[in-house]
């Protein structure tokens, strides 16, 4: 016998394409979904039915869950949206929005520390780090560029995710790589 798979069912409610798609353990039967349409939607899996929408405005690059389950957020070009549905987890109708980051770049991915309130985005340029207590970015993650070429340009960080103890950041570039990133002690 041979594991397959097969179509379970179509999620139909987007008017643009599907960027991002985000689940979390805590609850198995609901998916959050993003597109270019500017709409993050709440999907009950068990139900196939769209629950609730939250409007940014602008096209979602990327869409991820705190580990706090209370948080969602989603990327726009430029700039990172928090919204809370602490209220009722997942009464996400109401949408608070809490704050805006802007990373100044095109945002590609995204995501949350699993031990600390830090919030990672890829950007063209770089991987900024924030805060989320303080609201500042704590470090600035930068490749450098080894060429002898002048106008080479440093690669694109387009994925990222965290070691489940926090302590290392992987990140994938358009040179083909992935960087390993490692939490460190630093004296200032």
């Amino acid at each position: 016998m041979t594991e397959q798979m097969t179509v379970r069912g179509t999620l139909k409610g987007h008017s643009g394409w599907v960027t991002q798609i985000a689940t979390t353990p805590q609850y198995p039967d609901m998916i959050l979904s993003a597109s270019r349409d500017g709409q993050v939607m709440l999907w009950d899996l068990n139900e196939g039915k769209h629950l609730y929408t939250l409007d940014s405005g602008d096209a979602i690059n990327a869409l991820c869950f705190s580990p706090n389950r209370y948080w969602l957020c989603a990327a726009t070009d430029p700039s990172i949206k928090i919204w809370d549905g602490q209220a009722m987890l997942w009464d996400l109708n109401e949408g608070k929005h809490l704050y805006t980051l802007d990373s100044g770049d095109t945002i590609n991915a995204l995501c949350f520390s699993p031990n600390r309130y830090w919030l990672c985005a890829a950007t063209d340029p770089s991987i900024k780090i924030w805060d989320l207590e303080g609201k500042i970015i704590v470090d600035e993650l930068r490749q450098e560029v080894i060429s002898t070429n002048s106008k080479a340009e440093p690669p694109q960080c387009t994925s990222l995710a965290w070691s489940a103890d926090g302590q290392t950041l992987f990140a994938g570039y358009t040179d083909n790589l992935i960087r390993v990133w490692q939490v460190t002690i630093g004296t200032h």
